[in-house]
Order: structure tokens, then C-alpha cells, then sequence
């Protein structure tokens, strides 16, 4: 299963409040909700983080989280606690030329966009 996320910060940082949040079971984060409601372990950010998009903060990295989101969901593999309920039909279009990266961090795949 798959967190989607966006941060300002950088990936490690964002990581670290992740696992602040896991540890002191604090809601702000879907991600530690995920871990601690399913009892599940948690790895190095190296090995359960991968990063998706670099754009600048704004309106522009909203709208990627919001394509991966249902471009994850569409795929039955984004967490339970981030399951939307509004896809858009743009979101399908585009996921038709497109290929999901994969969760795997073995399997890197790289953006031209």
C-alpha cells in the first residue's frame, strides 16, 4: 500500500514528522494513522520513501498529489485512510498514457515531463 504526500520540506525532514507523529500518536498524519491503526513496522526513509514529483509548493504540486492519489487508488493500492471519494475524469485520461511508478524502491522510474 502507498501514502501519497506533498512537502515544502524536504523528504527526509517530512519523514522525521511522520515518525514524530507515529510515536506520539498524533492524528495530523494519514501516513502514522496508517501505521498505528494497522500495527504495522516502519522502515528507514530510504527503503519507504520515494519521491514522486519535484514542482514548487503551490497549487501546481496540489494538483500531482491529487493525480497520484487516484492514479494509486485506481490501482487499489493507496492506504485506506487517503481512499477518495471524487475521481477526476481528466486523472483517467491521462493515467491512460501514462505508467504508475512503482512502489518498490528497486524499481526507480523517472519523469520527462
Amino acid at each position: 500500500m502507498a501514502y501519497i504526500g506533498q512537502s515544502g520540506s524536504s523528504i527526509n525532514t517530512r519523514y522525521k514528522e511522520h515518525i514524530r507523529y507515529i510515536r506520539y500518536n498524533n492524528p495530523q498524519s494519514a501516513y502514522a494513522m496508517h501505521i498505528l491503526q494497522n500495527k504495522h513496522e516502519y522502515g528507514p526513509a530510504k527503503d519507504t520513501l520515494q519521491l514522486l514529483k519535484v514542482c514548487p509548493k503551490g497549487t501546481r504540486m496540489s494538483c500531482w498529489e491529487n493525480f497520484y492519489m487516484q492514479t494509486f487508488h485506481n490501482h487499489g493500492i493507496l492506504i485506506t485512510e487517503q481512499q477518495i471519494n471524487e475521481l477526476n475524469p481528466l486523472y483517467n485520461t491521462a493515467n491512460e498514457t501514462r505508467i504508475i511508478p512503482r512502489t518498490d524502491t528497486r524499481s526507480q522510474h523517472k519523469e520527462n515531463e
